[in-house]
């Protein structure tokens, strides 16, 4: 199953959401794991690709220097 995200950063933190789900952490790091601690609450099997993609309008200025494509993110999982 893939889950499409928005990934943004406001307020000096990372905001990550869609439809149904926002998180809202320090890092990209943390981001990852509430995403994954969501689908483990909510699913019961399955493999999963999480994607991200960033939301240019509220690049960091600080990260002006890099394209935002390499913010986009893109990652597996599965539970048994």
């Amino acid at each position: 199953m893939q889950l499409d995200f928005t990934l943004s950063f406001t307020d000096r933190q990372w905001v990550c959401f869609n439809d149904s789900l926002k998180i809202t952490a320090n890092s990209l790091d943390e981001i990852d794991e509430a995403i994954k601690n969501h689908i483990h609450h909510n699913y019961d099997k399955g493999n999963f690709r999480i994607k991200m993609y960033f939301d240019f309008d509220r690049f960091p200025r600080w990260h002006r220097q890099y394209m935002p494509h390499y913010f986009n993110r893109d990652f597996t999982f599965n539970i048994n």
